[in-house]
């Protein structure tokens, strides 16, 4: 499943997304970038919507997401650079939109993740959605709809919980019929045992597996890329 894919997506970026929200993709993109920063690359960052941000003193809203990422790449741009559509309340970013009386469309996010200037061999784009593959994530489109138009390997993050190798082969089942290719999928461990064992009968891709890491310290992941 999603072994094969249909067409060759462009090289120089990943797009990051998970089986479901809250599945910890902020923290393993966080690990993708330190693994590749380690092996050389430079990582741009971008995680063009986000909403469950926190209002600070002045009124400014703060995607703590972005600043994680900002932080886990090295970056030195700006968290508006890197997510310029915030939204306060803890809900979809499409409801978000929706509630705030705004239009935001596939397009003005495809634009939000341009890089400022042409990436050079070295460099990658790293993207992050927002929830599932399947979450609504803006006023005409899903993550997947951002994915497809980006055209960008996709690096999918599992929660390691019951469940997910049903979650994890529909996800692929999806990313497959979006016609993208799923570059590794990589399993996010919330408790010791593992329910994710038996993954590898049912697919060739590279599973990668990051250890619970309570104070989501950054790690390395061996053989990645």
């Amino acid at each position: 499943m999603n072994d094969s894919p249909n067409k060759t997506t462009r090289p120089g970026g990943f797009f990051i997304t998970g089986t479901d929200t809250d599945v910890g993709k902020t923290y393993i993109a966080g690990c993708v970038a330190h693994t590749l920063i380690q092996q050389g690359y430079r990582v741009t960052p971008r995680k063009p919507i986000a909403s469950g941000c926190i209002k600070q003193a002045d009124g400014s809203l703060l995607c703590e997401d972005a600043l994680f990422l900002q932080q886990s790449c090295q970056s030195n741009e700006s968290l508006q650079s890197i997510c310029p559509n915030q939204f306060e309340p803890p809900i979809s970013p499409q409801t978000a939109i929706q509630q705030a009386g705004l239009v935001i469309s596939t397009v003005d996010l495809v634009q939000a993740c341009q890089p400022a200037q042409t990436l050079q061999a070295n460099e990658i784009l790293m993207v992050e959605g927002a929830g599932g593959f399947y979450s609504p994530l803006c006023s005409d489109g899903l993550n997947k709809d951002l994915a497809t138009a980006l055209d960008l390997p996709v690096i999918l993050v599992v929660k390691n919980q019951l469940g997910c190798i049903n979650h994890t082969l529909l996800t692929l089942a999806a990313i497959e019929q979006a016609g993208l290719q799923t570059h590794a999928i990589i399993l996010n461990f919330s408790a010791e045992k593992n329910h994710a064992k038996d993954l590898d009968k049912w697919t060739t891709l590279p599973i990668f597996h990051i250890p619970f890491s309570p104070s989501k310290t950054l790690i390395e992941i061996p053989g990645f890329i």
